[in-house]
């Protein structure tokens, strides 16, 4: 913007370009812009009415971010890799006579990229966004071979791997005995570790399997054979076929044998 003071100029950088990073990456971009004019605005005039305000050290917004990061992940902070994203050179910001407040931004949930607020409640008051990459070295559960969507889970299909990965360690599966009656309800490709959000209950039925058609109306219970028509974990719908009737319904998966129909 021609004949603007640099300190009244939105910052142009972006604070990191993982998508995964931001919940809303249009809009909380364009949030953070009007918040750091308004305030480079601010500080602007301060300065032209009062004199020269000094200004803080990026370094100390960084480090309050990083903070606030490390609060949140709590025990598991030790593990954590973390880069701040730069903050743009050309930002001008008052320095702070309190310590500065960081809080995590959404849902506050720790991401690869997460979106950190760094606030100033001085006798002037400023909030700054920025990012943070996080990332655990850990050892982490990786497919052998590549594994389909629902494909029902083994140890033999993984083994421990140590990787630096993206997020926080509890994100990741680093013990076989989680695979218990799990399978995949998306395809995992072969070295890439396993996320405890990729795993579902087994499927109690199978597409082909004899159950146990369960009926019930007040104190009435109906019990018939049928087919399964497809596979299905708990309370999952499935269409079946009646035996007796050749009628095909659907029903709600109970056990392993035993699928609940209308009466």
């Amino acid at each position: 913007m021609r004949g603007m003071p640099a300190a009244d100029r939105p910052p142009s950088k972006r604070h990191g370009t993982d998508a995964s990073a931001w919940h809303a990456p249009c809009c909380h971009w364009a949030m953070m812009r009007i918040l750091i004019f308004a305030v480079a605005a601010t500080l602007a005039a301060l300065t032209h009415s009062a004199g020269a305000v000094d200004l803080i050290d990026p370094a100390l917004i960084s480090a309050a971010a990083q903070d606030a990061v490390r609060a949140l992940a709590g025990p598991a902070a030790s593990g954590l890799i973390l880069q701040p994203a730069p903050l743009d050179a050309r930002l001008r910001v008052a320095a702070c006579d309190r310590p500065l407040k960081g809080f995590i931004t959404g849902q506050g949930q720790l991401l690869h990229q997460t979106t950190v607020g760094v606030r100033c409640e001085g006798a002037i008051r400023w909030t700054i966004y920025t990012s943070v990459s996080v990332e655990s070295q850990i050892a982490v559960l990786v497919a052998r071979r590549p594994l389909n969507r629902d494909a029902e889970l083994a140890a033999a299909d993984f083994q421990l791997d140590t990787r630096r990965v993206p997020g926080v360690a509890s994100a990741y599966v680093t013990d076989s005995a989680a695979l218990h009656e799990q399978r995949l309800h998306q395809p995992l490709a072969a070295g890439e570790a396993l996320l405890y959000a990729a795993l579902a209950p087994a499927n109690l039925v199978h597409r082909g399997q004899h159950v146990v058609l369960l009926a019930r109306a007040g104190g009435v219970e109906v019990r018939m054979e049928g087919v399964a028509l497809a596979d299905g974990g708990v309370s999952d719908r499935i269409r079946v076929e009646n035996l007796s009737s050749q009628r095909i319904i659907e029903g709600i998966v109970r056990s392993e044998s035993v699928v609940e129909t209308p009466l």
